[in-house]
């Protein structure tokens, strides 16, 4: 069989009271579904005369638990402890039918044996038993609260690194712009630079001419003197 993955809260049940055979005793046992989806679960017992199992079938939702009443029945003689167990079974739901239908002709998944210890106790003993069952469950409730907490927390955090990385990557952009502008300023001065470079051309060109064309005009004028002498 293979590993029983749904939670229970004990390993055994506990039927205990000073009347134990004379009145009726009940154990709460809870199931607890940590999968993903929904199963359907089966408690039996060894004995249907000793005892009776309140619901002995149903759903369970991811997440959610069931608490199910296990009863010692009144007026029987108290077995010896470890003699007598209940078995929870269990398989994943396929439907919505009523559970009994549900699990018709169906084999279960897994199975877990949950032995039954019996001890009379007096009024005090029951009292500090409960008081440690209502300890246990206040501590039960702080894990929750302190597992709920750090979830919130390691949230927190997430939702931080993911902020400070959208920053990075925005100052990542800014630099790349910024980059970008002064690529297109060098541009723009050497552009500069070359239609400077260009007009002193121009102008050495324009000045030469009139270099040229005065000369030009010296000559013709020692030619016109030239003449006249």
């Amino acid at each position: 069989m293979p590993e029983f993955l749904l939670q229970l809260d004990t390993e055994k049940v506990e039927f205990a009271s000073e009347k134990l055979g004379e009145e009726q005793c009940t154990s709460i046992v809870k199931i607890k579904n940590t999968q993903k989806e929904k199963y359907l679960y089966k408690i039996k017992c060894t004995s249907n005369e000793l005892f009776r199992i309140r619901p002995p079938l149903g759903y369970i939702k991811p997440g959610e638990a069931e608490a199910v009443k296990l009863i010692f029945n009144s007026d029987k003689p108290v077995p010896e402890s470890g003699k007598h167990y209940f078995v929870v079974y269990y398989r994943k739901a396929d439907g919505d039918k009523a559970p009994r239908s549900a699990w018709s002709g169906k084999e279960p998944e897994a199975m877990k044996r949950l032995y039954i210890n019996f001890s009379k106790k007096n009024e005090q003993e029951e009292k500090k038993e409960e008081e440690k069952k209502e300890e246990k469950k206040e501590e039960e409730k702080k894990e929750e609260k302190k597992e709920e907490e750090q979830k919130e927390e390691k949230k927190e955090e997430e939702k931080k690194e993911e902020k400070k990385e959208e920053e990075k990557k925005e100052e990542k952009k800014e630099e790349e712009k910024k980059e970008e502008e002064k690529k297109e300023e060098k541009k723009e001065e050497e552009k500069k630079e070359e239609k400077k470079e260009e007009e002193m051309k121009e102008e050495k060109k324009e000045k030469e001419k009139k270099e040229e064309k005065k000369e030009e005009e010296k000559k013709e004028e020692k030619k016109e003197e030239e003449k006249k002498e």
